[in-house]
C-alpha cells in the first residue's frame, strides 16, 4: 500500500510529465499552426466543454447556473481575442494558430484543475481510507468551484474563437466544409 508520501511524489511526477506534455503540444502547434478544418477547430472546445459538464455532475443547480453563465462569458470574450487568430497557407495547407491569450488561459485553467485534483483531492492524497466527509468537504469546496469556473471561462473562450476561425475561413474561402 503506497503511502501518502510516496504518492505525492509519484502524483507529483505525473503531473509535471502531463504539464510538460500539454505545454509541448500546445506551443508546437501554436508555432507551426494547426491544419484547418471544421473538426479540427470545434474538437477541442467541444471536447474541453464536455469535460467541463461532466465536473459538474451531482453540483447544486446554482453552481450549474453560475457555470453556464462563466461560459456564455467566455464565448464573448473567445469571440473578441478570436481576432488574433490567424488563417495561412503553407505549403499548400490552410493552417491556422490560436490567439497566444486564449492558448494561455487554457492552458492555466487546465493545469490548475488537474493540479487541484491532483493534490487536493483526498482520493489521492489518502488512498482508499478516505473519509466520506472529507471527499464531500472537498467536492463541495470554493477552490474547486473556482478552478471549475476557470475551466468554464476557457472552455467558452475556445468556444468563441473556434467561432471566430470558422467566420473567417467563410470570409476568406468561401466555404467552412475543409
Amino acid at each position: 500500500m503506497a503511502t501518502t508520501g510516496s504518492f505525492n511524489s509519484s502524483g507529483l511526477l505525473i503531473f509535471l510529465i502531463l504539464v510538460i506534455f500539454l505545454l509541448g503540444r500546445r506551443v508546437m502547434r501554436q508555432r507551426k499552426g494547426t491544419k484547418y478544418s471544421v473538426r479540427s477547430i470545434f474538437l477541442t472546445p467541444m471536447i474541453y466543454t464536455a469535460l467541463t459538464v461532466y465536473l459538474l455532475i451531482g453540483v447544486p443547480f446554482w453552481q450549474d447556473l453560475v457555470i453556464l453563465a462563466v461560459i456564455i462569458a467566455g464565448i464573448v470574450a473567445g469571440l473578441v481575442l478570436g481576432r488574433r487568430s490567424d488563417l495561412f497557407e503553407q505549403d499548400g495547407k490552410i493552417l491556422y494558430r490560436r490567439s497566444n491569450e486564449v492558448m494561455l488561459l487554457w492552458i492555466i485553467g487546465y493545469i490548475v484543475r488537474i493540479g487541484i485534483d491532483f493534490f487536493l483531492n483526498p482520493l489521492y492524497v489518502q488512498g482508499p481510507s478516505a473519509s466520506p466527509a472529507s471527499i464531500a468537504a472537498y467536492e463541495s469546496s470554493t477552490v474547486v468551484f473556482g478552478a471549475d469556473i476557470l475551466l468554464a471561462f476557457s472552455a467558452g473562450l475556445l468556444l468563441g474563437e473556434a467561432i471566430v476561425l470558422y467566420r473567417n475561413y467563410n470570409a476568406r474561402y468561401g466555404t467552412g466544409m475543409a
